[in-house]
């Protein structure tokens, strides 16, 4: 009975922890499949951030009058009170026991997203593998474009099929290669490889048959294994609205129709001469 209750204080301690990586998993996925580095670590890792948060509860509750010794001392003379006692005495402690537990495994949660929100926006990225990979990410999170050109292993006639389009999603192997990437709004178009300076042919859209209404989706995932190289690039198709921008958008097309107008008249009065 005693190692039951050994275990399961042990499983409890470490909620904390084990919450930490559900935490992390729950803002950025990439950032707790890369950080993964063994089962050993992650206990190692997951009882090390479960004695810091514990550490630090116990601290602030003894500053409010709490002492651990006098809230545990009755339930360790278990072998020495009747079993009804020792009842009424575990029951009395469960409801703060489980108090405890909820916000220690909060803390666990919120510490978990805080260093993963570190890792995508940069001052933790240090103790990832895959750097390159949270400046994709962190775009994504800002409602940055990224455009991707893909150049694949489809050869013929020293011509390369490659794809361009906006990047959606992709998934990073522990390797750091790509399994696949998913693309929107894609054209697909070749590279002359005869050609010195490596000239491509026109890009066609490849959903340039379906119209806006009855495109609901526009997905081309592209396998790792089809992938000869990919280059990202945040700078182009990126539009951002501004005020200045729409006044100046408004005041060109007003503009714009208000010399069809003076065409249209001067042409009129031209025929009537």
């Amino acid at each position: 009975m005693s190692a039951i209750w050994a275990t399961t204080v042990i499983v409890g301690l470490l909620f904390p922890g084990i919450f930490f990586f559900i935490g992390v998993a729950t803002y950025e996925r990439f950032s707790r499949e890369i950080i993964r580095s063994g089962a050993v670590s992650e206990i190692a890792l997951a009882t090390l951030v479960s004695l810091l948060i514990h550490i630090a509860l116990l601290t602030l509750l003894s500053a409010f009058g709490f002492r651990l010794s006098a809230f545990v001392a009755p339930l360790a003379e278990y072998a020495d009170v009747p079993h009804v006692e020792l009842v009424r005495r575990i029951t009395s402690k469960l409801l703060p026991i489980a108090l405890y537990l909820i916000v220690a495994t909060g803390c666990g949660i919120g510490l978990g997203m805080i260093v993963a929100i570190g890792i995508v926006t940069g001052p933790l990225r240090f103790i990832v593998k895959h750097k390159w990979a949270y400046d994709l990410i962190d775009r994504d999170r800002r409602s940055g474009i990224t455009t991707v050109y893909v150049m694949t292993a489809t050869t013929e006639d020293n011509k390369v099929l490659m794809y361009r389009g906006r990047l959606h999603e992709f998934l990073l192997q522990e390797d750091g290669k790509l399994s696949y990437v998913i693309l929107k709004d894609c054209a697909r178009y070749y590279m002359n490889f005869a050609d010195p300076e490596l000239s491509t042919g026109t890009q066609l859209d490849i959903f340039r048959g379906a119209t806006a209404q009855r495109r609901v989706w526009d997905y081309l995932m592209i396998d790792g294994g089809n992938i000869a190289n990919v280059l990202f690039d945040p700078s182009a198709q990126t539009i951002k609205a501004t005020d200045e921008g729409t006044k100046a958008l408004q005041a060109a097309i007003k503009a714009r129709r208000e010399g069809h107008r003076q065409d249209k008249a001067s042409y009129r009065d031209a025929l009537c001469q």
